[in-house]
């Protein structure tokens, strides 16, 4: 009875994003249960790809060419659900007032149009933020995302990835001993 609670029990994983035009760099953490770190550091580009610093000596380059098919490998199941999404863009008006805030106006139509199709889903809370700041320039934006799962969803999908993986191999064994 015990391990049926804990595979069903909920996992809540919040993932925080911050970015800057200036600096050119996107902070990240993700957190377990919103306190646990599990992981932060930022992303840049950098030659050839995207260079995600971990540590102070520590960064992993991931090429262009692997970020266009990021969304072949990772499938969305119905297991993972969307419980929370807050976003607060702030937009610089110091160089040209006009300029953003015809762009404050524009996000907060295009994120009404989001939120008003994605709260047809049940227990999704959403709210954004569109600040002006006449005295600064420059584009930030802070994005909060908090995901709910289950073990068991975790186990399934753990285990649809190895028989994947076995059945490649397979099909590489197969042709090279059809050669």
């Amino acid at each position: 009875m015990t391990v049926v609670a804990v595979m069903l029990f909920p996992i809540f994983v919040s993932a925080y994003l911050y970015g800057d035009k200036d600096s050119g760099k996107v902070g990240f953490a993700l957190y377990l249960f919103g306190a646990v770190r599990l992981l932060s550091g930022y992303a840049a580009p950098c030659k050839g790809g995207i260079a995600f610093h971990l540590t102070e000596k520590k960064a992993v380059i991931m090429p262009y060419s692997e970020l266009l098919g990021i969304g072949k490998k990772f499938e969305v199941t119905k297991g993972f659900s969307v419980c929370n999404y807050r976003h607060c863009i702030e937009i610089g008006g110091a160089e040209n007032m006009a300029g953003a805030l015809a762009a404050a106006m524009s996000l907060r139509r295009l994120t009404d149009i989001v939120f008003m199709f994605a709260r047809g889903k049940k227990d999704l809370r959403m709210e954004g933020d569109i600040l002006v700041d006449m005295n600064r320039g420059g584009f930030r934006a802070a994005v909060k995302v908090v995901i709910a799962f289950n073990l068991l969803i975790v186990t399934v999908a753990a285990v649809k990835i190895i028989m994947e993986k076995i059945l490649e191999y397979g099909h590489k064994r197969k042709k090279q001993k059809s050669r």
